[in-house]
């Protein structure tokens, strides 16, 4: 790459200065960063751009000619931007950094060196054609942002002499106050993004708990009068065949079989309802979840309109034992399982595992629960936990609403995947001795205790 021509071009200080302008536009510290080194590859030198994090020189950005940059990635496979090298052998950067120096040499080979650390590549050979050759001749300056050490700009050509250091050094600190006002604009950017999320989910939460008062108010109205149909339902089915006999005894039994049948359905509809309005604190006990969850697949399977399907418990035998409330999991366990069934009335697979997974940092404990059924269609996926959502003629559209609930309050989750061959319900929870679920209902829990609540 050729050096400039002071005879054609106008002073370094003053060229860089327009380019400082330009830059000062950048909105985010990306852009700051790209407009940069685009100018300054226009002037025909080269720039990069590195962040000290601790003990790490991080490459966030890098201006060369096209050749070169193609060549190095091709090289390492991966982009140059954010390569980071250790930084404890860099005597040089720590003190252009620290000692808030700039400092211009003619051996300047912190691109190179760069690239043998953090990659182990030698771009050595790359010297062999004037496009893809490094430069040594450069100068380093510090990037301090809110007066703190940010981190370095390096900016290399072969025309660059000892006096030019003072204006690389100027647009250092003009390219500092740029990303210094993008880090603020970017840092205000997410805190209105966090703002909306939090107040989103302030309108969910005050929604739900609105819902969930509702709700038991509804069920203690409702229950009342069920208990006078159920006590009507017995004394009728005793004095009928005392009063009446033939057809007309057959009859009248096959309504007072209808009425108990949809006082039945009633009655579980409002337990659902209590379900979601009851606070939720879980009792913590540690606990085997195997057990749990052989138990929770025991009581859903009573009803014989499942005896068609065929169940599987898998569970592996290095489960660790789990902080949990067992009744509250147990309940939980209870409607996915039976979601499953449901899925299937002409008969299928249900297949329950358990076992421990190692996610994000942490190890959980998982339970899928997988049905071979005709799956969730992708329109209504989304929707499933929410309340009073059902696609069932007489589902209450509780049941999942239920279990994101007491899952929430384990600081656990519950996700779906589904297809048309089946689909899958998995539960994790956080096992005990790698942090666990702490104690109680997480905040802001809708159906826990609100603000101000005695």
């Amino acid at each position: 790459m050729g050096g400039r021509s002071p005879a054609d071009e106008a002073p370094l200080v003053a060229t860089l200065s327009e380019l400082a302008a330009r830059v000062q536009r950048g909105r985010t510290t990306d852009a700051v960063l790209e407009i940069a080194g685009t100018g300054i590859l226009g002037l025909k030198m080269r720039l990069g751009a590195f962040q000290v994090e601790g003990g790490s020189m991080v490459l966030r950005y890098v201006a060369t000619s096209k050749a070169r940059l193609e060549a190095i990635e091709r090289a390492i496979g991966r982009p140059l931007r954010g390569l980071r090298a250790n930084l404890a052998d860099w005597g040089l950067v720590r003190q252009v950094v620290q000692e808030r120096r700039t400092v211009y040499r003619q051996d300047l080979d912190i691109f190179d060196r760069f690239l043998r650390e953090s990659t182990s590549y030698d771009p050595t050979a790359l010297d062999a054609t004037p496009v893809t050759a490094g430069i040594t001749t450069g100068v380093l300056a510090p990037l301090y942002v809110r007066d703190q050490p940010w981190g370095l700009l390096a900016v290399v050509s072969r025309a660059l002499a000892p006096g030019d250091a003072a204006a690389v050094s100027l647009f250092a600190a003009q390219v500092a106050s740029a990303l210094e006002v993008a880090e603020f604009i970017e840092e205000l950017e997410q805190t209105n993004r966090e703002l909306a999320r939090a107040q989103q989910e302030l309108v969910k939460q005050e929604r739900l708990a609105a819902l969930g008062e509702l709700a038991a108010v509804v069920a203690h109205e409702v229950r009342n009068p069920l208990g006078v149909l159920f006590n009507s339902v017995s004394s009728l089915r005793r004095i009928l065949p005392v009063t009446l006999e033939g057809s007309k005894l057959t009859e009248v039994e096959t309504l007072v079989t209808i009425v108990a049948e949809e006082a039945d359905r009633l009655n579980h509809i409002v337990s659902d309802l209590l379900d979601l309005a009851r606070p939720n604190l879980p009792s913590i006990e540690t606990g085997s979840l195997i057990q749990v969850v052989e138990e929770a697949v025991a009581a859903a399977r009573t009803d014989p309109a499942h005896a068609c399907v065929i169940v599987h418990v898998e569970a592996t035998p290095d489960l660790p034992p789990i902080a949990m409330d067992p009744r509250f999991l147990r309940q939980a366990l209870v409607n996915v399982v039976l979601n499953g069934l449901q899925e299937m009335p002409d008969g299928g697979d249900l297949t329950v595992r358990a076992a421990p997974e190692r996610r994000e940092g942490r190890v959980w404990a998982r339970v899928d629960v997988i049905d071979t059924g005709h799956g969730i269609p992708p329109e209504i996926a989304g929707r499933i936990f929410q309340p009073f959502f059902t696609t069932k003629p007489s589902g209450t559209g509780l049941g999942l609403a239920v279990v994101k609930r007491i899952m929430d309050a384990h600081h656990g989750e519950v996700t779906v995947e589904s297809g048309p061959g089946g689909t899958t319900f998995t539960l994790r929870l956080p096992v005990e001795a790698h942090g666990g679920p702490l104690l109680g209902a997480p905040p802001g829990d809708p159906f826990g205790p609100r603000s101000g609540a005695p």
